[in-house]
């Protein structure tokens, strides 16, 4: 019954969270000077008398007010409009990017646990020793680089200088293969990846390998571990149990990692022109599309919100002191 009551005090935080989050992201759209008609009176599509129609039509012409609580009752009905630019809905504007941001920040996210882990016990189990003091410098200075400056980087490097990896994009629009390695399936997307997957997972790394280091350094002087040392097994088994005991960390730590990851590939997307829900709404931003932006930020945003919350009623269901308080 306390669970429950926890859960339940959880859900309405969460709640209230997603609808001032609603609000917010709202009225910060709507502050941007101009909007959809006057964007299209810049580029000569919209005759200056049909403005007032238009607005009126979508609805701009109403408060603020109303035009929130119209959004909101069709929000709840999983109608997330009509987009002003591309005058199609919103769900088949934000589904094939939201499909794109997936494959690009699922195997980021992936890469990034498993090198973390692989690292982090590595470094933990060499505590003290000079490869342990390096090795934890290298992890912690992407992190704290900026991601597009990581990202401008290897495209100079590996784009522009050596061109082994295509500038940017998902796929080449005339693409001809030239021998049998290049006709396999998603070859061209593949080599699209490597450069943003590998600036995602430069600048994510660190914090499940630094979790899994001192993860391993804390299980190291558990009795279980005096135990295996006494029974003579070997320093192979040793890691291997070690290792085993101290993921727990990083694997709670992994939910909240992939709301961050989904909400921070923004930059990402940008820097490698990825058609991701990222870059789209950046774009949104910029042609005042609405609807687009709004379902784009709240999707992001909503992601992270709900992954936070499995991860507190995970820590409640474990660990009965949280859920008391």
């Amino acid at each position: 019954m306390a669970f429950w009551r926890y859960a339940g005090r959880r859900g309405l935080h969460t709640a209230v969270t997603l609808l001032l989050l609603v609000g917010f992201m709202f009225v910060l759209f709507r502050m941007i000077p101009g909007d959809p008609t006057t964007m299209m009176l810049g580029t000569g599509e919209l005759p200056a008398e049909a403005q007032q129609r238009l607005r009126v039509l979508w609805g701009l012409d109403r408060p603020l007010w109303q035009q929130f609580i119209a959004y909101a009752l069709n929000l709840l009905q999983g109608n997330l409009g009509m987009s002003f630019y591309f005058r199609r809905p919103v769900s088949e504007v934000i589904a094939p990017m939201l499909a794109n941001t997936v494959l690009l920040m699922a195997p980021v996210v992936i890469l990034a646990i498993v090198i973390g882990v692989a690292g982090g016990s590595w470094l933990g189990w060499r505590r003290g020793g000079r490869a342990e003091e390096i090795g934890a410098v290298l992890a912690l200075i992407p992190r704290a680089l900026p991601v597009f400056w990581t990202g401008i980087v290897l495209l100079a490097l590996f784009a522009y200088q050596f061109r082994w990896f295509p500038i940017g994009g998902i796929r080449e629009a005339f693409f001809f293969p030239e021998n049998w390695w290049q006709r396999l399936p998603f070859f061209d997307i593949t080599r699209h990846l490597v450069l943003p997957v590998a600036t995602g997972v430069l600048a994510s790394v660190a914090d499940p390998l630094m979790i899994q280091r001192t993860a391993l350094l804390e299980v190291r002087h558990e009795d279980f571990m005096v135990l295996a040392r006494a029974r003579g097994l070997s320093g192979r088994a040793q890691r291997r149990l070690a290792r085993r005991n101290a993921i727990l960390p990083v694997l709670t730590y992994s939910a909240i990692m992939v709301g961050f990851a989904f909400g921070g590939q923004v930059l990402l997307e940008v820097v490698f022109n990825w058609p991701g829900i990222g870059r789209l709404m950046v774009d949104s931003v910029t042609q005042r599309d609405y609807p687009v932006a709004q379902a784009a930020f709240l999707m992001m945003a909503a992601v992270v919100v709900f992954l936070n919350l499995l991860v507190d009623l995970a820590y409640g269901w474990l660990d009965p002191r949280i859920r008391g308080g």
